[in-house]
């Protein structure tokens, strides 16, 4: 159970001189530092606290930052590659200068669902994947 906190009108109740004649006082003073103790420990765990989670958000944002360099790259070509596949597809399919037999097609077209998924599952898996425990 955490302690109540201290009001600012204590400070009026709080005595001028420390009185040791027996009436309690001394042990409310005790109980005030106990209170203060627990209240410095309990702000150096927030405070380290804190300090993790900013070194872990900036660790990301750093692995972010090296890691969209690649990310523009892997896209990039991922685009390419759909296009030249697309027009291979629809030359074929037109009959414009050359035919391709129809596995040969449908390899070319397996082959760019394959990549697509996997390139992008794998930058994905990289940028947003959970920490390995």
């Amino acid at each position: 159970m955490s302690p109540e906190p201290l009001k600012p009108s204590a400070i009026d109740k709080a005595p001028v001189d420390i009185d040791i004649d027996g009436n309690g006082e001394i042990d409310e003073l005790e109980a005030a530092y106990e209170r203060l103790g627990s209240m410095t420990e309990a702000l150096a765990n927030a405070e380290a606290e804190l300090e993790r989670i900013r070194q872990e958000t900036s660790i990301d944002r750093v692995k972010a930052r090296m890691l969209e360099p690649y990310v523009n790259k892997v896209f990039r070509f991922v685009a390419w590659y759909c296009v030249a596949v697309g027009i291979v597809l629809v030359a074929c399919g037109l009959q414009v200068g050359f035919a391709l037999p129809e596995t040969i097609l449908a390899i070319i077209a397996g082959s760019t669902a394959v990549s697509v998924i996997g390139l992008i599952g794998l930058v994905i898996t990289g940028l947003f994947g959970g920490k390995k425990a």
